[in-house]
Parts: structure tokens; C-alpha cells; sequence
């Protein structure tokens, strides 16, 4: 009888309908999925609603796909309800996977990252920045544009550092020893000015301040063995903005030290000599 089934006009009538709401569903999830990007906004709920939505597209297209052919639906229905083993199997899967949805859709409501942000998982000890975040996972992009990909149970349970949580500017310690024999109060100016005028710094200062507080100050860290540590903070509107502008005025602050004869502090390592007699 199934072979009968299989080989007859009828059958390839539904295998052509069929086809054509498989090929309907692919085509409605890709129009769908561009019509979101151009309308919608690159937010971690956007993203998740967009990939839920697409997923609910594709279920409804393979359920319609799939009732093309009541004989191998009655099949199906029958084996599932006659074996408690699939049953169960299918029960723990779907646990699994409603659990990441779930926690995708607590990640989506309560943001405590956004796509883009800079985020360092602390039991993981991942840094990355956020990629995209789907019904069961999050996509994280490391520094060596590889992907992590971490369940979203996974991810709500993390320790989260966000570096652009709340407010996206960051900021980076320039550490400079110089020598005892080398003017201090020059030093710390030299800093001050190199780094409040450099193009990429933010000033952090409340209005009521600007007329009370430095723009940059300058701190002696420390009094070591070596030399005296100066300690300034460079500040900038993002932390991808961060990392050159430092480079900048730590080469700017050598060039300017160099003219102004004020000597970086090095450690001599010396190997002691035993003699044997």
C-alpha cells in the first residue's frame, strides 16, 4: 500500500505542493529577515525578536509542509504516542532548548548588554564584543575576530563585566617612571598637557568643577627603587577609541621628556659573581 502510495500521481501532486511551501518559507524568512534589518534597530531585543519571529516562521512553513501528507502525519502521531521512550527524549530536548529561549528572552528584556558592547565573562574569562544573540545562543567576537558561541543558560548566568553599560567611556592609566635627578612638577605637567589636549581625550569633570579641579591630574603613584611613578588617566568617549589615543600620547610624552632632559627610570639586573677558592 505505501509503495503503491509513493509511486502514484497523487503522491508527486503533494510532493510538488510540498515543495512549493518549503520553497515559500525560505523566501518569506529571507524577505522577512531583510525587511527587519532595513526598518529595524541593531538592539540585542531586536535581534532576538527578529531571529524568534524567523523561527516561528519556519515552524508554521514545515508544519503546512508536512500536512501535505496526512498518511505519514497519522504515522508519525501514532509512533509518538505509542513509545514512551521518544517521548521522554523529545521532553528532555525541548527542555534544553526552552531553557536557552527562555533565558534569551530575560537576556532581550532586562539588557545587561547590548550588540557591540564590550563584555568580559569573568568565570569564563572570555573579552569579546557582542555579535548577535539568537533563540539559543549569544555570539561572542574576540580581539582575533574568532566567534565564541555561548548557550544563553549559560550566558544568564554569568558574571558580566560591560564596559559600555550605562556609559560608554572608558579610560586607561599612563604609568611613567622617571629618575630622582629629574624634575617632577615638569614631568607632570608635560603629562597634563599632552593629555588633555590630545583629540580623543573626555573631560569628566562636572561643570561645577572645571574651575576647581585639573583637567588631567597627575598623581605620584609611588616612591620606588628606582625612580618616582607618575600616574595619569587618559579618558575617551569609547573603549574602542582607547587603546590608539593612549599609544599616541605615551610616544607624544617620550618625545617631549627626551627635550625636556627628563630621564625614563630603568631597573639594572645584576648577576652576582661568586668565586670559588
Amino acid at each position: 500500500m505505501l509503495y503503491n502510495f509513493l509511486f502514484s500521481d497523487h503522491f508527486i501532486w503533494l510532493s510538488l505542493r510540498a515543495l512549493t511551501t518549503l520553497l515559500v518559507t525560505i523566501l518569506s524568512v529571507r524577505i522577512f529577515r531583510k525587511v527587519w534589518d532595513i526598518f529595524g534597530k541593531d538592539t540585542i531585543h531586536q535581534k532576538f525578536t527578529k531571529n524568534v519571529l524567523s523561527a516561528v516562521i519556519w515552524v508554521i512553513g514545515v508544519i503546512v509542509t508536512l500536512r501535505w501528507f496526512p498518511y505519514f502525519t497519522d504515522v508519525a502521531v501514532a509512533l509518538l504516542a505509542g513509545s514512551g521512550i521518544i517521548a521522554l527524549t523529545v521532553g528532555l530536548a525541548a527542555q534544553e532548548s526552552l531553557g536557552n529561549a527562555f533565558n534569551g528572552l530575560f537576556i532581550s528584556l532586562f539588557k545587561p548588554f547590548e550588540v557591540g558592547d564590550r563584555i568580559h565573562l569573568i568565570n569564563a574569562d572570555i573579552t569579546g564584543f557582542v555579535e548577535d544573540i539568537t533563540i539559543r545562543h549569544t555570539v561572542i567576537r574576540t580581539f582575533i575576530n574568532s566567534r565564541i558561541i555561548i548557550p544563553n543558560s549559560v550566558m544568564n548566568q554569568e558574571l558580566i563585566e560591560n564596559s559600555n553599560f550605562y556609559n560608554q567611556q572608558a579610560s586607561s592609566f599612563i604609568d611613567i617612571i622617571i629618575t630622582y635627578s629629574s624634575n617632577v612638577e615638569k614631568a607632570c605637567d608635560i603629562m597634563a598637557q599632552i593629555i588633555g589636549d590630545h583629540l580623543e581625550f573626555v573631560d569628566t569633570r562636572e561643570p561645577e568643577d572645571i574651575n576647581i579641579l585639573p583637567k588631567v591630574p597627575v598623581f605620584v603613584r609611588s616612591i620606588g627603587l628606582y625612580g618616582v611613578e607618575l600616574r595619569a588617566s587618559m579618558w575617551t568617549a569609547t573603549v574602542a577609541t582607547n587603546f590608539a589615543a593612549c599609544s599616541d600620547v605615551r610616544k607624544s610624552i617620550l618625545c617631549e621628556f627626551e627635550k625636556a632632559k627628563i630621564d625614563i627610570a630603568h631597573s639594572k639586573i645584576i648577576d652576582p659573581i661568586i668565586k670559588m677558592d
